[in-house]
């Protein structure tokens, strides 16, 4: 009798695991497809300066019904590079270079002043508006900041030395 059990039971338990791998993997092949993630900002700015030794002046999140990119603009001491990233993939799409012109050289903090992080600023922004950031861009020693939440977008300023908040605008997405 107890060989009998022990013939039942194994059957059962080899039915139970091939249906749980069988469920699992489905779930893992379509879980795949949904839950493909944008890269953060981070992740692009890193990607950034792999590519360009510099400093990353902005980063701004583009998504349409065909794509979603990340634009960032890098300087080093005599160029501007704009580079476009794939934002799921973090593939560099385009990169254009360019001699800094005028208007460049004034985005340029001198290198003694210390000022706050990208991280910091957007902190600053968020105790003001929430969202997720589509746009930072260091400009003549403020941080422009964009966030959208829903069909509500924010733009705040940050002053890249002092850190507070120096203007806060809000507006709606059509």
């Amino acid at each position: 009798m107890k060989n009998m059990k022990k013939m039942i039971m194994i059957p059962a338990l080899v039915i139970t695991l091939g249906v749980g791998v069988a469920i699992g993997s489905t779930t893992l092949l379509s879980g795949n497809a949904q839950e493909k993630k944008v890269l953060s900002m981070q992740e692009i700015e890193k990607k950034a300066l792999a590519v360009v030794d510099g400093t990353v002046a902005k980063i701004e999140f583009d998504q349409n019904q065909f794509s979603s990119i990340y634009e960032v603009e890098v300087h080093t001491d005599t160029e501007e590079y704009d580079l476009k990233f794939d934002a799921y993939s973090g593939k560099l799409l385009k990169q254009k270079k360019e001699p800094l012109d005028g208007d460049d050289w004034d985005d340029h903090i001198p290198a003694t002043t210390k000022i706050i992080t990208k991280e910091q600023a957007i902190k600053t922004a968020q105790t003001k508006a929430n969202g997720k950031v589509t746009k930072i861009k260091l400009d003549d020693g403020v941080y422009e900041i964009e966030l959208k939440d829903g069909q509500n977008e924010y733009e705040v300023d940050v002053d890249a030395v002092s850190g507070s908040i120096i203007d806060f605008e809000q507006g709606y997405d059509d």
